[in-house]
């Protein structure tokens, strides 16, 4: 499931960034980094959602990985092509 791989891979690049570990505030941090709402933010950790092309895009830019990877459909994380 995609959802699952997106949703480890992003509280992987959470955990690589030094984010804490309690739920509540991995949920601030990802809604502060990406301008989402903290509902989204939590959706999204918990592998509830996937995100649309312009949010994966923006988490791919951020944590400096490629898109691709974020959603498991690669298993490179580099970003460069």
């Amino acid at each position: 499931m995609l959802n699952k791989r997106f949703s480890e891979r992003l509280n992987k690049e959470l955990d690589n960034i030094g984010a804490p570990e309690s739920s509540a505030e991995r949920i601030e941090v990802l809604s502060k980094l990406v301008k989402i709402p903290k509902f989204k933010a939590e959706a999204l950790l918990n592998g509830a959602t996937s995100p649309d092309e312009k949010l994966l895009n923006a988490l791919a830019q951020e944590f400096e990985v490629s898109a691709d990877w974020l959603v498991g459909k690669s298993d490179k994380s580099d970003s460069s092509h």
